[in-house]
């Protein structure tokens, strides 16, 4: 017969465990977006009111956390991306709309924007984090293409080869050495603009 009182148990532990888990993203959240980097175990314990301890028994190192942070931003960018989709503006503007996302980062959560980008670009990031950036970004790609052709205005072809093109384009390499020239926060206009006048059809 099951020990009903130790099942119970283990289920707050676990609720407890979730909610330490959620206190310390939205700490580490907090103090990466002023410190980026630099932030430390200790100051995201600090900030979530719980033992160094516990954090660590979450996030084995500050790379994993800084990862998991980084996980979290890029997955509410999407989800506002999606809703960029489904609108009913033209294919131009959901373009620039949805690159404007990121742009936005900078003023939603600071160091953490360019945090992402070194992270996309060196062995610091997890190649989970690099993978799943990738295929949001190249599911972006094909729809915003698709549609765009559906509607006549984008170069006719094959669509992988548009994919391609953007995948070249508009990639955290090329960010990282554009922002070392402008604004981080306004690198992905730049590069939507530029990358807009390669897929539009000539007049």
């Amino acid at each position: 017969m099951k020990n009903m009182n130790s099942e119970f148990i283990i289920s707050s532990r676990r609720k407890d465990a979730n909610k330490n888990a959620a206190k310390i993203l939205e700490a580490a959240k907090k103090i990466f977006a002023l410190k980026g980097y630099e932030t430390t175990i200790e100051e995201v314990a600090l900030e979530a009111q719980v033992g160094v301890g516990t954090v660590y028994r979450r996030f084995n190192n500050k790379h994993q956390l800084a990862n998991a942070v980084a996980y979290e931003v890029i997955s509410e960018i999407y989800e506002e991306q999606e809703d960029i989709l489904k609108s009913n503006q033209s294919t131009v503007e959901k373009f620039k709309k949805a690159f404007a996302c990121y742009a936005k980062i900078t003023a939603k959560y600071g160091e953490i924007h360019p945090m992402i980008v070194d992270l996309l670009v060196t062995e610091r990031g997890e190649e989970e984090f690099k993978a799943s950036f990738l295929t949001g970004l190249k599911n972006l790609y094909a729809e915003i293409i698709t549609n765009g052709q559906n509607e006549n205005i984008f170069r006719q072809g094959d669509p992988r080869l548009y994919e391609i093109f953007l995948q070249n384009m508009i990639n955290p390499q090329m960010v990282k050495k554009i922002s070392e020239i402008i604004p981080l926060e306004e690198t992905p206009g730049f590069l939507a603009d530029l990358a807009l006048n390669g897929l539009l059809k000539k007049k």
